[in-house]
């Protein structure tokens, strides 16, 4: 078990409570205690968060926790309002992430790691990213990744705003996230660290959950789809592990791994990312056509594509990256779009459990315009020599 004390934190469900041993000043004195991570937001209580922050805010007590809001869904999340005792300049408003409630949920962040990754991320990285995240506060985490908790910055009491999924708006959030992307792949363009001091970055997640998923999508939804999107499903089912092979090949960088226009905000002009629980080592690519293919209208992506690529290359060489022409871009673009499209068809096919009916099946509608305008079924088969 692990926890740092100047990183941020998601909270944990209804699952066997993690212990583990840290030094919490309390009283005027150090004593080894048992810590045990809260499994729900009402357990978050004064003494716990006194004894992971005192060490980042050095004589912070905090003397009256409120929970403000908190729901469950990927993983668990809760805005607090924290009474400090006089003279501490630790801060009121908090967000804490934890493990979700829903069984599904809950073993699918188990097997897949996410909450780990999460954790990990805010733990050791987040304060020295080149782009905009949430401020880290503490994080703990098991080995086993079954449970862990994050405390981090409130987006919304600092100030930030959240984009809206609209068609006027859709350019100008595009160009920015383009600019973030570019800045924070650049930064870590092939960089040797991930065989040194960022080898605990893992590549992208593989599991037996996404085919299966994605197979109850094609019931559900395969009638009133294009071909392309039959025939993507059974090139993902059938393929997945040479696929995986393909999309994991070139030049790594860090990635977010699920860049939504859910998973960003807006901060004085610029575009910070949220959710990095699928954060890992893999092209930057990834989260290009991720973003351009689930989080933009149709049409505009068809009218801004091409300038947005162009964009982000440009970007991309001027963080220090080595950024490929524009037609080895394009071809990426192409083969990288299976991964929104994955994402936002088991995302639909969840039905619910990890978004709202409607979002996820409006961005498996925009994923599966992509994947036919891109023809990315055929690609991948050339690719794969099928």
């Amino acid at each position: 078990m692990e926890a740092s004390g100047n990183r941020s934190s998601r909270p944990p469900a209804e699952r066997p409570r993690c212990i583990y041993r840290v030094l919490a000043n309390l009283a005027g004195d150090f004593v080894s205690k048992p810590l045990v991570l809260p499994d729900s937001a009402e357990s978050i209580s004064p003494e716990w968060l006194t004894r992971v922050l005192s060490e980042r805010f050095p004589g912070a007590r905090a003397e009256h926790v409120e929970v403000l809001d908190a729901h469950s869904g990927t993983t668990g999340r809760a805005r607090l309002r924290v009474r400090w005792r006089d003279g501490s300049d630790a801060p009121a408003a908090l967000f804490a992430k934890l493990a979700p409630t829903d069984p599904m949920q809950r073993e699918m962040v188990v097997s897949t790691g996410m909450g780990r990754r999460e954790a990990r991320f805010y733990a050791k990285l987040a304060a020295e990213l080149p782009v905009r995240v949430p401020a880290p506060l503490w994080a703990g985490w098991s080995d086993d990744g079954s449970t862990y908790f994050m405390l981090i910055e409130d987006l919304a009491e600092a100030g930030c705003s959240f984009p809206s999924f609209t068609f006027d708006d859709a350019g100008e959030h595009a160009r920015g996230m383009m600019d973030t992307l570019a800045t924070l792949h650049g930064h870590y363009w092939d960089s040797p660290r991930f065989a040194a001091d960022l080898d605990w970055i893992e590549a992208p997640m593989r599991g037996a959950v996404g085919p299966l998923l994605v197979a109850e999508a094609v019931k559900q939804f395969g009638a009133r789809m294009p071909d392309a999107f039959g025939q993507l499903a059974e090139l993902y089912i059938r393929h997945t592990d040479a696929l995986n092979d393909l999309l994991d090949a070139g030049p790594s960088t860090l990635v977010h791994g699920d860049c939504h226009l859910g998973n960003s905000f807006v901060d004085a002009g610029h575009v910070g990312l949220l959710d990095w629980a699928c954060s890992c080592r893999a092209p930057g690519f990834r989260d290009v056509a991720y973003y351009l293919c689930n989080s933009m209208p149709i049409e505009r992506r068809r009218q801004l594509e091409r300038p947005l690529v162009e964009r982000y290359l440009a970007g991309l060489a001027a963080a220090g990256g080595a950024a490929p022409d524009f037609a080895s871009a394009w071809q990426q673009l192409r083969r990288f779009a299976v991964t929104s499209w994955v994402a936002a068809t088991v995302t639909a096919a969840a039905g619910g459990r990890m978004q709202s009916v409607e979002i996820g099946q409006r961005a498996m509608e925009r994923a599966t315009a992509a994947i036919v305008d891109l023809d990315t079924p055929t690609l991948l088969r050339q690719e794969l020599g099928l």
